[in-house]
């Protein structure tokens, strides 16, 4: 079979997970990498939690049902960050409106810096 042409601006990278190669194209290794850490210690958590709860992974458990696990648990992740990340958000725009609101519309009127005495 013939190698797919790389899209412009990537590269072919051979990664493995959970024992499987996969080469696909990318143009941010470093957060392909960082990606893959992220994936790898989702599955060693998944693993740890079947060894505590059942002493191994759980018989009927097939590759794609774990492979889907997996996901679900990233996207749990990604949906707690993005919840955390939109209420802090609404925080810091309520805080900002609260500042705001104890500003007076007109300016207050000058203080000289010296009395009139020049002191």
């Amino acid at each position: 079979m013939k190698a797919p042409v790389p899209l412009p601006g990537t590269r072919p990278v051979t990664v493995t997970v959970q024992g499987r190669e996969l080469q696909i194209q990318t143009d941010q290794p470093e957060t392909l990498s960082q990606a893959l850490q992220i994936l790898e210690t989702t599955f060693q958590n998944m693993d740890s939690q079947c060894q505590l709860r059942w002493g191994s992974v759980p018989k009927g458990l097939d590759t794609p049902s774990w492979y889907l696990l997996g996901a679900l648990n990233l996207a749990h992740r990604v949906a707690r960050l993005e919840q955390e990340a939109n209420q802090h958000t609404h925080n810091l725009e309520q805080t900002l409106s609260k500042l705001l609101s104890d500003v007076p519309d007109e300016p207050s009127a000058p203080v000289p810096i010296l009395d009139e005495d020049g002191d």
